[in-house]
């Protein structure tokens, strides 16, 4: 998972308050459908400004950074990814108002997505997965080359700030569950899921590797087939698809809520 950091704030800056702690949301325009944005690992809500900015200001975006990132705060506890998801869903409750999202969601952020529309899909009008983590890509990838996956974590950690590390080393615990190899059902809600397939020259993980990004993009095709309905797209970029390629995001996401408008048609 790729690991950036940005500063760029969004208009009408909020707070949903979180038991112990309250996390920063961003939003911009207003829409009868949100779209809420889940950033990658260690990365705040500003990584989506160039995707806002190419939806314009009635887009009703709403994107906000996870407990300990950003302005957010922390209870200073270690995050399964079982209480991301209940922040996801407070910032839902809280920015949407009942009504049905759109959810955008990047690297682990599109774990997360993927997680909430799965436990939560009364809620959800449909997904945009930008390059996602899947629930069982550690598991096949330790099983190709184990000793890669190990010496990635150990250098990933030695950069991380330590409670960032904490999160981490924690996540990646609950990935190598061997049940996570079997990929669940999804609910039927259109989806776009963008894929990179740039191989870096010096790999710095596994999944810049050749070997990796194969497997990378047998994950991405495991998971697009548990959906009914949407679009499978693949793009020569690197991992964060988002920052080098904003409009693709956006107009991914505008073919998703064209075809909420003629479902509520």
């Amino acid at each position: 998972m790729a690991l950036a950091i940005a500063s760029t704030a969004m208009a009408q800056e909020a707070k949903v308050d979180r038991p112990g702690y309250s996390l920063q949301v961003a939003r911009q325009g207003d829409a009868p459908v949100a779209i809420v944005f889940e950033s990658g690992f260690g990365q705040g809500a500003g990584v989506w400004q160039g995707v806002v900015d190419e939806l314009g200001a009635t887009c009703g975006c709403v994107a906000y950074s996870r407990a300990g990132l950003g302005k957010s705060g922390t209870d200073g506890k270690p995050k399964t990814i079982e209480a991301h998801l209940q922040d996801l869903g407070a910032v839902i409750d809280a920015q949407a108002k009942g009504r049905k999202v759109v959810l955008v969601g990047h690297s682990y952020g599109g774990l997360l997505v993927t997680e909430y529309a799965r436990l939560h899909p009364e809620r959800v009008q449909g997904l945009v997965l930008v390059d996602p983590a899947t629930m069982g890509q550690r598991v096949a990838f330790k099983q190709a080359d184990a000793a890669r996956v190990a010496a990635d974590d150990k250098a990933l950690l030695s950069m991380l700030p330590p409670k960032l590390a904490e999160d981490y080393t924690l996540l990646v615990t609950q990935l190598d569950e061997p049940a996570n190899a079997t990929p669940h059902a999804q609910p039927d809600v259109p989806v776009a899921l963008l894929t990179s397939t740039q191989v870096v020259t010096e790999p710095f993980v596994f999944e810049e590797t050749a070997a990796g990004k194969a497997l990378w993009k047998q994950q991405h095709a495991q998971l697009f087939a548990t959906y009914a309905r949407g679009e499978h797209l693949y793009f020569r970029t690197g991992h964060n698809i988002h920052r080098e390629d904003p409009k693709a995001v956006a107009d991914a996401i505008r073919v998703i809520l064209a075809d909420a408008k003629s479902t509520e048609d």
